[in-house]
């Protein structure tokens, strides 16, 4: 691991439109109105490949813009915005991102599938952790950690909450810390060693939530079309991607996490795992929101 140096920026932040907080359209409504009773989620399935996306937050607006604008990353594309709400959240109208859900297409197959849909990954992976952020921290320590627009940031297994923005990688692990001091957590040799050298930490852009069901694949091509749900999108110390993939694991994804260990374009944190699994079990579910 390399040390934190402050990168020059280049890469745009594409301004998202601003409208009026209009209203949502007839024949979506209708739609609505119609599937509503079989509806669970925040996604509504409408005709003519588009999806409905209800109550989306502005980090996802904005990072989804981002990565659409500096990647070849395959991106839901966003045609209109509705409903804008003082906080920025709004319902917005997307392209449908056509394959299937990896974790819907996981157990149908074969091994030498599953890993080339990886490989494809970590091909994505590369090209996030090359983007850097659009300005100037305002900080000569180095990037800010954050959201995606370097304001705050957001993760569930941070708590239900934003926080931040960080200016350095020690302020967000104190964070994460729920604000102890590392003295604290001396009976805990894994955050001790982790925590103790945050300058060893590049800031890098990550999706922060790449689990089976935020990727569609073409599973007998063993293709990656899309990579969807930008909600936490934004810069997080570079070990962060890779422990939330491992983040509350599920047995039935055995085979992804069995080839995110060999593909070799992945690099693996193996101790910074360790030691966020143990802040995690003394988080529990609620441990950032009290």
């Amino acid at each position: 691991m390399q040390p934190i140096t402050a990168e020059q920026p280049g890469h745009k932040l594409t301004p998202l439109p601003k409208p009026l907080p209009k209203p949502l359209p007839t024949w979506i409504k209708l739609r609505i109105a119609l599937i509503k009773p079989l509806h669970r989620g925040k996604v509504i399935v409408l005709p003519f490949g588009r999806i409905l996306k209800m109550n989306a937050p502005a980090n996802e607006m904005a990072s989804m813009e981002f990565v659409r604008a500096n990647t070849t990353i395959p991106v839901p594309k966003i045609l209109d915005i509705y409903e804008l709400q003082p906080d920025g959240s709004a319902h917005i109208l997307m392209t449908r991102v056509q394959g299937t859900l990896f974790s819907h297409a996981l157990h149908t197959m074969n091994p030498v599938q599953v890993q080339s849909v990886v490989s494809d990954l970590s091909g994505y992976l590369a090209q996030m952790h090359r983007l850097t952020q659009p300005t100037q921290a305002p900080t000569s320590q180095g990037p800010t950690i954050g959201g995606t627009t370097q304001g705050p940031g957001y993760d569930h297994s941070l708590g239900s909450y934003v926080w931040g923005p960080f200016p350095t990688v020690a302020d967000f692990h104190t964070y994460v810390r729920f604000g102890e001091p590392l003295e604290d957590w001396v009976h805990e040799p894994a955050v001790m060693e982790v925590h103790a050298k945050p300058e060893a930490y590049r800031v890098r852009y990550s999706h922060a939530d790449l689990a089976p069901h935020n990727i569609i694949v073409d599973p007998k091509a063993g293709k990656i079309t899309g990579i969807i749900d930008w909600e936490f999108g934004g810069w997080y110390p570079e070990y962060w991607e890779y422990i939330k993939i491992h983040y509350a694991p599920r047995r039935q994804w055995a085979e992804y996490y069995a080839a995110i260990d060999k593909e070799e374009g992945i690099q693996k944190y193996p101790k910074e795992q360790a030691a966020e699994e143990v802040i995690w079990l003394r988080a529990g579910p609620f441990g950032y929101d009290r």
